[in-house]
């Protein structure tokens, strides 16, 4: 996997620190902080780090297409505290929303983290997950250690880890809560551990657990933002080669806050998955076409980010079905060659509409990051209201073109459409991988402004039934605010 290194390097320089166990210069105060350190005898030395949630603004749906993702950190976040023990393993006491409270903590072998052949154990190799409360974040902390340990070549283990873990919101609320506890448990546990993990292996990991641990059919932007985001911008990533342009600063008139719907569907992550899986269909059908005609198109590589609108309109468009049965495309095209998921004999994909989605959101995307800039620089009104009718665009193609809408988001972006435009309200649209969730809105940062939307919000829970939570702050990333060692 490619990554920018001396990009990412010099976004962690930034904030204070170049590998994990250095001391970052913007200490992360919390009181989930100090619930997480409590957990744990004061001595030995105990290593703790907070790790915000992710707003996904433009693009985060495409990214492992290739596509420009914008995104900001949020005020919600998890901490994770570390320390040595002298037991062979790791004890894992989860708290705060993660709803553990009162359970004894999660005790598991350091034995049981090595496979048969004595090396670490590999993702497939862990148990599956059981229908317990916390299964899912105690797999992540899991994977996060094993992944560590592994990228450092530590063969040998003297002890184990006592690992405490708190959330100020829940992880399916769509606000990157995964990244954020993968990210803030490789911190400190490297840390803890005495090894240090260079600021691109970090990223790189942080997707591994992500992708393998989780199953989370992820790119990498949801890792790089809650690492590396800083407070009060946008955080700009290209994925395959990974690269991260310049972050975008907010000026202190202009917001982008988050909604959180108080609704998601249960089948969310399979829906998500699905949409991977028909658009890896439509990019081995745009290969095929490529190869088959000898064309050279722009060095494309296999990402649909790559192929431009009017090349997808001119070209491919019209030769992607529009829907196909899993087990028609497996006996005519074989595989679709993404490692992360598997096409369905039975299930029926949208094809083209789910391909399509991923060229436009890229444009979308880039057009987007132009039109902030640009207002930005120049006090531009009418780019604000352009950058807000991509969101727009961009919010009717989640539900129209991917099918990842739902009645709760596409509630609330009509009423802020309707109620809060003339108030400096801009653009709005469902966040993350959709089916509920979080909204993320583009304002104007005013007394007036945020007047207006509360209004909005107060109209969405008397029609919905469901409670609207603002999320109005960010913070910095895990690596920009350092490890914290006491």
């Amino acid at each position: 996997m490619k990554v920018e290194q001396e990009r990412i390097k010099r976004a962690a320089r930034k904030g204070g620190t170049t590998a994990v166990a250095v001391r970052g210069t913007r200490r992360m105060t919390s009181p989930m902080m100090d619930d997480v350190l409590n957990r744990l005898p004061p001595q030995p030395t105990r290593f703790a780090v907070c790790a915000p949630g992710r707003l996904d603004v433009m693009g985060g749906l495409a990214d492992y297409s290739g596509s420009l993702t914008v995104s900001k950190t949020a005020d919600d976040h998890i901490c994770v505290a570390v320390q040595r023990c002298p037991e062979a393993a790791l004890s894992i006491d989860l708290t705060g929303s993660l709803a553990l409270d009162g359970n004894p903590p999660t005790v598991i072998a350091t034995c049981d983290l090595r496979g048969s052949d004595g090396a670490w154990v590999r993702a497939e190799q862990w148990p599956g997950e059981v229908e317990a409360p916390g299964t899912a974040a105690v797999r992540g902390v899991v994977g996060a250690v094993v992944e560590m340990l592994r990228s450092t070549d530590v063969s040998q283990l003297e002890g184990g880890f006592s690992i405490a873990v708190g959330s100020t919101r829940d992880g399916a609320s769509g606000i990157g809560g995964d990244a954020a506890l993968v990210s803030a448990t490789l911190l400190a546990t490297a840390a803890a551990a005495d090894v240090t993990l260079q600021p691109p292996q970090n990223v790189e990991l942080c997707q591994r657990v992500l992708n393998e641990w989780l199953s989370l059919p992820v790119g990498m932007s949801d890792g790089a933002c809650v690492l590396l985001g800083e407070p009060n911008a946008l955080m700009q990533c290209r994925g395959d080669p990974f690269a991260m342009p310049a972050p975008l600063p907010l000026p202190g008139n202009l917001a982008i806050a988050g909604i959180d719907t108080g609704s998601i569907h249960d089948d969310a992550k399979l829906r998500y998955t699905r949409v991977r899986t028909a658009s890896f269909m439509g990019r081995a059908l745009i290969d095929r076409i490529v190869k088959h005609e000898g064309a050279d198109l722009l060095q494309w590589n296999g990402l649909l980010a790559r192929v431009s609108v009017s090349d997808y309109v001119e070209r491919f468009r019209d030769r992607i079905p529009t829907k196909l049965k899993g087990s028609e495309f497996l006996e005519r095209f074989g595989e679709t060659g993404d490692p992360l998921t598997r096409v369905e004999p039975p299930f029926v994909y949208k094809i083209r509409s789910r391909t399509e989605h991923h060229i436009y959101e890229h444009a979308r995307a880039c057009e987007f990051v132009e039109c902030l800039s640009r207002a930005i620089r120049n006090n531009d009104e009418q780019a604000l209201h352009g950058a807000g009718e991509l969101m727009y665009a961009s919010h009717w193609s989640y539900g129209q073109r991917c099918g990842l809408g739902s009645i709760a988001t596409d509630a609330l972006v009509r009423l802020i459409r309707d109620n809060a435009a003339q108030a400096g309200v801009y653009g709005a649209k469902v966040s993350a991988r959709g089916c509920g969730g979080v909204v993320v809105v583009l304002m104007r940062s005013g007394e007036k402004e945020m007047d207006a939307l509360s209004a909005v919000m107060e109209r969405y829970q008397a029609e919905t039934g469901n409670k609207p939570v603002l999320l109005r702050h960010s913070l910095p990333g895990a690596l920009v605010s350092g490890v914290e060692r006491l």
